[in-house]
């Protein structure tokens, strides 16, 4: 009898401690390497993932950083497709890009009944406002006494509209006027004249006439004051390339805009 009391006994420990022992497998419970299965899986998924969005997404990540690290120049010059404010302007126009950028700037302005008149001549009170406004003369910054009377046919009206830019233009170099000491704001500049002041006021570099031995237009001769000027202007695309330069043509509006637009492109101000 007890050694049958000594079997069950037994019998019974060993069901009880099958029932409480967790078999263990090199050291892990079953649990535990199911846990580690899933993780394994998870980080191997999230790597795919990060790998395959940089690889894919590596020339917007660059384009980005280079947004974030480029400065306000650059950003200017990308060209947005704007709105056409005049209605006499047609997108088939040579200079309608110039006219609409340099609008968009706030250097050129139109009519009160929505039309830009790119036709009309520009006299020079309105040249000098014009260049004025694309070099971003800081006004305040010259000195107040030279901003008024700096021309005898200014010293009629000393508050009209184009004095400060007339001033501006002649307190930095860019104009002289006449030997009679007339600014001339009434006379309609002509494109020698506009591409000479254009050049000072970018600062662009102007050959003096005796270098230049082959004329750059047809109607340009050795001995005219402007031969220097119109190679210039031809090396750095600042008029159309032709064979004749005409230095006496009166520019119109589009003219004008064209010119500053195309500086300022050469300048890097503009794209």
């Amino acid at each position: 009898m007890a050694i049958k009391k000594t079997t069950k006994s037994k019998a019974v420990k060993k069901k009880i401690a099958k029932a409480t022992y967790s078999p263990m497998e090199n050291g892990i419970s079953r649990n535990h390497r199911n846990f580690l299965a899933v993780l394994v899986l998870f980080a191997g998924f999230s790597l795919y993932a990060i790998t395959s969005f940089m690889t894919s997404n590596n020339a917007y990540i660059k384009r980005m950083f280079a947004d974030v690290t480029s400065d306000q120049s650059s950003i200017n010059q990308v060209q947005v497709q704007q709105e056409n404010p005049f209605k006499d302007l047609a997108d088939t126009h040579p200079s309608y890009q110039a006219i609409i950028q340099l609008y968009y700037r706030g250097v050129v302005g139109g009519y009160p009944d929505n039309t830009f008149r790119p036709d009309n001549k520009v006299n020079r009170a309105e040249f000098a406002k014009m260049l004025a406004e694309a070099s971003d003369v800081d006004y305040a910054a010259l000195p107040a006494v030279d901003m008024t009377n700096c021309f005898n046919d200014l010293r009629n009206d000393p508050g009209a509209w184009y004095v400060p830019s007339v001033c501006a233009a002649k307190y930095k170099g860019w104009v002289n006027g006449y030997a009679s000491g007339d600014y001339g704001v009434l006379n309609n500049i002509v494109k020698a004249e506009a591409l000479k002041i254009v050049m000072k006021a970018f600062a662009f570099e102007v050959p003096a006439n005796e270098v230049v031995k082959d004329m750059p237009y047809n109607d340009v001769h050795p001995g005219d004051w402007y031969v220097g000027v119109t190679q210039a202007a031809k090396d750095n695309k600042l008029v159309v390339r032709s064979t004749v330069f005409v230095p006496n043509w009166e520019l119109t509006r589009a003219d004008v805009v064209q010119i500053l637009y195309n500086a300022m492109q050469a300048k890097g101000l503009v794209k």
